[in-house]
């Protein structure tokens, strides 16, 4: 059963993450952060994309070890290490920007995740 809920939330995960990188596109398309100087504008296009593939590359990587963990014991470590950055990842969403509802459905999936993989 946990192992089942590890999965599921890690995909959950690399989903929000494909969606986060969408989202990044969105204004980008619709011209509507020509209000920001070249700096600002690199910068906030640069953190939104590696927040996003944060999500899908440890996501996917809890995802597809959780299970080889029961046959090899060695990668637990890896995967509660990949599942503590997913935490930090998470606090800071809701710590940066308490406003938005993605971030608090982040910062939940994480938690739980975290949770899971630790006991």
């Amino acid at each position: 059963m946990k192992t089942k809920s590890i999965t599921i939330i890690s995909a959950l995960i690399a989903l929000m993450g494909f969606i986060h990188i969408g989202a990044t596109f969105s204004p980008l398309i619709g011209d509507k952060l020509t209000c920001l100087d070249g700096g600002t504008y690199n910068a906030m296009i640069y953190m939104s994309l590696m927040c996003g593939l944060l999500l899908v590359t440890l996501g996917g990587y809890v995802f597809w070890v959780v299970r080889k963990c029961s046959e090899i014991t060695r990668l637990k470590p890896t995967m509660q290490v990949a599942a503590a950055l997913l935490l930090i990842d998470g606090i800071s969403a809701v710590a940066f920007m308490p406003h938005n509802p993605f971030a608090w459905i982040i910062g939940l999936l994480c938690a739980v995740e975290f949770l899971l993989t630790v006991k």
